[in-house]
């Protein structure tokens, strides 16, 4: 009964309460996993069912976002630092109404802003607060410093990994140093390219169990995507599987996942507006700069 009325006080505060953002990092212990079609249909899922989605892509070059979108920007994060472009100048239009941050040069410099700087972003990103659900980060994977500032900026953080033995020792590292070096207690595990149902299970079970009993932390899991033939078809084409292939299994699997987010409990704390994630980005960024120092 009281867990019945606890997840009816839920649902209330979800239909009555949608002043809040939502950041999700997604994040991986090496390139190669999945994770940014991961976002991309994860966005663009979550936008389906009717959120107002914002990706902050981290990544640089081939490798982001944006050209695995077909999608050229113009400007990035840095420009609107400089006070050369505004915000919305620099968004880019994806899929399903999915807003799309440049941020791969302006990530690197948040942690040596001056206060005026600092106060021009945070209110760069305050006036669109009552516009954005979710914010998606897709950070550049492994343990660079400003891979580390985004993943502690955000509410929630996900690890992708694949069935390859090397993807898991790099996520159970980066879990490692997230935990030892700056107290991240808690972490969803995605697996992604599993070849049959139920592998993604088994394998996060066995990755869970060390983790937690090495590290102490609490890893939960979020599920598993197939890199089926439609999925693979879908990243040469530049389009998300869930628009492309809509009845494929991976595209079926990004929308289990995209409801499973939509149920998450709604963040409670007073700094969940798009303003608060930039000044706990800012905030993290200086300190893992200087955390490099040393």
């Amino acid at each position: 009964m009281a867990e019945f009325a606890a997840d009816q006080a839920e649902g209330l505060r979800r239909l009555l309460n949608r002043n809040f953002v939502r950041v999700i990092t997604v994040t991986s212990g090496r390139q190669g996993v999945g994770k940014t079609q991961a976002v991309i249909n994860l966005a663009t899922a979550l936008a389906r069912r009717g959120r107002r989605v914002m990706v902050f892509d981290e990544q640089a070059g081939r490798a982001n976002l944006e050209h695995s979108l077909g999608l050229a920007a113009r400007f990035d994060l840095l420009d609107v630092v400089k006070r050369a472009q505004r915000l919305e100048d620099v968004l880019l239009p994806g899929p399903a109404g999915v807003e799309i941050v440049p941020a791969a040069r302006g990530v690197k410099a948040l942690g040596e802003l001056s206060p005026a700087e600092q106060e021009w972003l945070v209110q760069s990103f305050n006036t669109l607060s009552d516009s954005v659900d979710v914010v998606l980060i897709d950070a550049v994977a492994g343990l660079a410093d400003h891979a580390l500032s985004l993943t502690l900026a955000a509410q929630e953080v996900v690890i992708t990994l694949s069935r390859d033995a090397d993807s898991i020792t790099d996520a159970y590292a980066l879990i490692k140093r997230l935990s030892r070096d700056y107290g991240k207690q808690r972490f969803r595990v995605l697996v992604s390219k599993v070849g049959e149902a139920g592998e993604g299970e088994a394998i996060f079970k066995n990755f869970a169990a060390t983790a937690q009993r090495f590290l102490g932390v609490k890893i939960l899991f979020l599920g598993e995507v197939p890199w089926d033939e439609q999925l693979r078809q879908s990243v040469r084409m530049r389009q998300p599987v869930v628009d492309a292939f809509p009845a494929a299994p991976s595209a079926t699997a990004f929308r289990r996942l995209a409801e499973t987010v939509d149920e998450w409990p709604c963040p409670r704390d007073d700094n969940s507006r798009l303003d608060g994630f930039m000044q706990r980005l800012i905030m993290n960024s200086r300190l893992t700069a200087e955390c490099s120092r040393f």
